[in-house]
């Protein structure tokens, strides 16, 4: 039998799933914790004891979304795979949990706003965690031989940078998930080229 904190996280994992459907169809000024709560599967009181307010499972939500896929993201660059595919596979990942549920939205910016919408700061705070985390393993990559920044001038931080801020306009004009994917992968390659020692094998 599930102890009563794995179930509760459970659901909340389902209230999620829910909410995220939700904002996802009607944009966050639209919905209402009553359509959460249908959408769940529980009573709009039940959904209060849970969640402050709407501002606050909305909040929520962004910063499971974002643990969720820099978890991810951390497990790719800790297997034994080459550099370069961890790169990249830590990348898609990333995006695969945080993005693409929500990329044929019409109200995905609101997911994404790191300036005035409801979770930006909480968006701001994963960026800067993956930042963190890409610039470290760039680092141990460099300590290895694996890459070099000496070409381009560039810090291994400032490289990241500029790699998720090219990454965010493959973003906001890709048509699909599909395309988003594909072209998404020939940047971080087009990226990794430029670094990437002789004997490194691009993904």
């Amino acid at each position: 039998m599930a102890s009563s904190s794995s179930a509760a996280d459970e659901k909340r994992e389902s209230v999620f799933d829910a909410a995220a459907e939700v904002f996802a169809q009607y944009g966050f000024r639209r919905t209402s914790m009553n359509d959460i709560a249908q959408a769940a599967g529980m009573s709009r009181p039940a959904l209060y004891l849970m969640f402050a307010n709407k501002e606050a499972l909305f909040r929520e939500l962004a910063a499971h979304r974002q643990q969720q896929a820099l978890d991810a993201a951390l497990a790719a660059l800790a297997t034994e795979a080459p550099f370069a595919t961890q790169l990249t596979d830590a990348i898609q990942v990333y995006e695969q949990i945080l993005y693409e549920p929500i990329a044929a939205s019409p109200h995905s910016a609101e997911f994404l706003d790191l300036k005035s919408g409801v979770s930006g700061d909480v968006v701001q705070q994963g960026q800067v965690r993956l930042i963190n985390s890409l610039t470290k393993a760039l680092e141990k990559a460099q300590s290895r031989g694996e890459v070099s920044f000496d070409a381009l001038g560039q810090t291994a931080r400032g490289f990241v940078e500029l790699l998720l801020s090219a990454l965010y306009g493959v973003k906001s004009k890709a048509t699909s998930v599909r395309a988003f994917r594909k072209q998404s992968r020939a940047l971080v390659r087009v990226f990794l080229s430029a670094i990437c020692t002789s004997d490194t094998v691009l993904p």
